[in-house]
């Protein structure tokens, strides 16, 4: 079956299928229609009173148009046709010439409702009903009209029309219901197997398109649609009771514009199956061109766009902002020369351009503002802040990328650095670890000597001497060990509250014997309530223990040393006062550093670690530790929060 609707015949058949299907389907719609419209008459009455009934209706025109011309014209100059009037039984009127065939004679009774112009008492016009129709009123006249049709006359044609009609419809009255679904099922059936055929045949798959397919799709639409229209036409007839000869034209003309819509949807559906059913089309050729144009000029507005913003770019930010004030400036100007006559108008512009200008100003400052919180960030040491440069533009985007690059820099030297120091302390402290192993052997077996009896003396000072350079030596690398572990932040450090003049007390107690060797006399001051610190007490010693070290090595004989302790502003401040032998010719800063020593003859025991020691433990336990020097005066200060 679908190899024979491939073929010319079987599409042919399906074609005129398609057309009959359509066409018997659009007569039993309105024959439906049109015996729905006269239901109770086809149902309720018999096929000759519907016609006697369709001959009155059509026969009532010429009464009531020979009833106006005798009211309006004149008895002489009445409907000039077969027709008499009577009025109460008396004929008053009956046309000239001779009596038509009476074979086709009709009668109305006829009520007329006379009216006076109400600003113009002489003039009267007539309304003319049936008389079953009119109202009893004092105005009203009644006749009989007597109509008598010639068999040429076009009522005459009317009717026979009418009563062929009636019979067909008569007939059918029951089946059209039937017909319609019928109609439509065989319809749709053809009118799809007609798609599916369309551009095939039997023996491949290949689409051919017809002869129709290098017309542009929507000129055929254009075609259809006229015929279309006329189409319409039919189902208008139908019911307006046209001429019969222009309702056969109409219906050829409907039927060619079925053919007509088929052929144009068999094109359709070939286009669909080539896919060009929208690229054959003119207006989308016309909109293809009008679209490569719009691209043409889009290109070079881009590009003069382009160009401007580049040479707008390259110019530096002050002369960008003279160039926008300038034409500010200009663009009021032109507004006050147009607008001189028209205060209102000049106000409304000006309104305008404030609503412009002052958002475009705001939204500079906001850019400003965003540039202003990257530098700050950067300069509180957030290395990790990043300036959003979405929304910049000219130097303010180059701007906030130098910031963000400096970020990255930052970023990178300090992470360098501390991987530089991370790699210093392991450094230390593994080559520590090795050195005090031979070394520990080393001050054993210096031990071991210095405590064997020899005669010869020499030997034993020797052996003294190796003893004390040696645990001279461990001293050193174990300093140099825990300021390494300080620096870093890798020392444990465990806070607890302490009473600071108890480290005051400790210390003048443990060191009352050094500083009587050193000729130092210690004075201190403390106050009679307990200042309480959170503090680690073994590294809290350690730090006293090198600041008395310290000045033990570094006063001045026969000099006082001065302790104290005292609150100030929520803080414990710990002083350590004292007269140095040596002149000091170091900043507070040198004294400081590591291996830096007050006696810069080196004359003194000590490797210069101490002062730095102390100061990155106070910083462990949240403490500071600040020295200044005022001549060969001496001061150390701690201060801690005070809890």
């Amino acid at each position: 079956m679908k190899r024979f609707f491939r073929t010319i015949i079987g599409k042919a058949l399906l074609f005129i299928v398609c057309i009959a299907a359509a066409v018997t389907l659009i007569a039993g719609t309105c024959a439906a229609v049109y015996i729905l419209g006269n239901g109770m008459s086809f149902y309720q009455n018999t096929e000759q009173e519907i016609k006697d009934s369709t001959e009155q209706r059509i026969a009532s025109g010429p009464a009531n148009d020979c009833m106006y011309s005798y009211l309006y014209e004149g008895r002489g100059s009445a409907y000039d046709a077969g027709c008499r009037i009577y009025q109460n039984g008396a004929e008053i009127y009956r046309s000239q010439g001779e009596e038509p065939d009476s074979k086709n004679h009709y009668y109305f009774d006829l009520a007329v409702e006379k009216h006076k112009e109400e600003f113009d008492p002489g003039s009267i016009w007539y309304n003319i009903y049936t008389a079953s129709e009119a109202a009893a009123d004092q105005d009203t006249e009644y006749y009989t009209v007597r109509i008598v049709l010639n068999e040429s006359s076009s009522e005459v044609m009317y009717i026979r029309a009418s009563e062929y009609l009636i019979d067909l419809l008569w007939q059918i009255r029951y089946a059209v219901y039937g017909i319609i679904p019928a109609a439509l099922i065989i319809m749709i059936f053809s009118f799809i197997q007609l798609m599916k055929a369309a551009g095939h045949r039997p023996d491949t798959e290949e689409i051919y398109p017809g002869p129709l397919y290098k017309v542009p799709f929507d000129l055929l639409v254009v075609v259809s649609l006229i015929f279309g229209i006329s189409a319409l036409a039919v189902i208008m007839n139908i019911s307006s009771g046209i001429d019969l000869y222009e309702f056969t034209g109409a219906g050829a003309v409907g039927i060619l514009g079925l053919i007509v819509g088929t052929g144009l949807c068999m094109s359709a559906a070939v286009r669909i199956k080539l896919h060009t059913f929208i690229q054959n089309n003119i207006c989308w050729m016309i909109l293809m061109i009008l679209w490569k144009w719009c691209l043409k000029i889009w290109e070079l507005l881009k590009k003069l766009f382009r160009f401007n913003m580049e040479l707008l770019g390259n110019l530096p930010l002050m002369w960008k902002t003279c160039l926008f004030l300038a034409a500010v400036c200009f663009l009021e100007a032109v507004v006050i020369v147009v607008t001189r006559r028209s205060v209102e108008f000049e106000i409304l512009l000006f309104l305008m351009e404030k609503m412009l200008l002052v958002p475009g100003v705001l939204y500079f400052v906001l850019c400003l503002q965003r540039l202003k919180r990257g530098g700050t960030a950067l300069a509180e040491g957030d290395l990790s802040y990043q300036t959003d440069t979405k929304g910049l533009f000219w130097e303010l985007k180059e701007h906030a990328d130098d910031l963000n690059r400096i970020a990255g820099g930052m970023a990178i030297a300090v992470e360098d650095r501390i991987k530089s120091e991370r790699m210093k302390t392991e450094l230390i402290t593994n080559v520590s670890h090795d050195i005090k192993t031979p070394l520990t052997s080393i001050i054993n077996y210096a031990s071991l000597i210095s405590e064997e009896e020899c005669e010869n003396e020499k030997i034993t000072e020797y052996s003294e001497v190796l003893v004390r350079q040696s645990e001279k030596l461990k001293r050193l690398i174990e300093d140099l060990v825990e300021a390494s572990k300080a620096s870093t932040g890798n020392l444990d450090v465990i806070l607890t509250p302490c009473d600071a003049s108890v480290f005051l007390a400790q210390a003048s107690g443990e060191y009352e014997e050094k500083l009587n060797q050193a000729e130092l006399t210690l004075v201190t001051k403390q106050p009679d309530k307990k200042i309480m610190i959170m503090a680690d007490g073994r590294r809290m010693w350690r730090i006293f223990d090198n600041l008395m070290n310290n000045i033990c090595k570094y006063a001045q004989p026969g000099t006082r040393v001065y302790l104290s302790l005292e609150e100030t502003d929520g803080q414990a401040a710990i002083s350590f006062k004292n007269t140095s032998r040596e002149e000091l010719d170091m900043s507070e800063e040198e004294l400081m550093e590591r291996f830096t020593r007050g006696d810069s003859s080196r004359n003194t025991d000590g490797n210069g670690l101490g002062l730095s020691i102390a100061r990155s433990m106070a910083e462990l336990q949240n403490g500071t530790l600040n020295i200044s020097t005022d001549g060969d005066l001496f001061k150390a200060v701690l201060r801690f929060p005070v809890i």
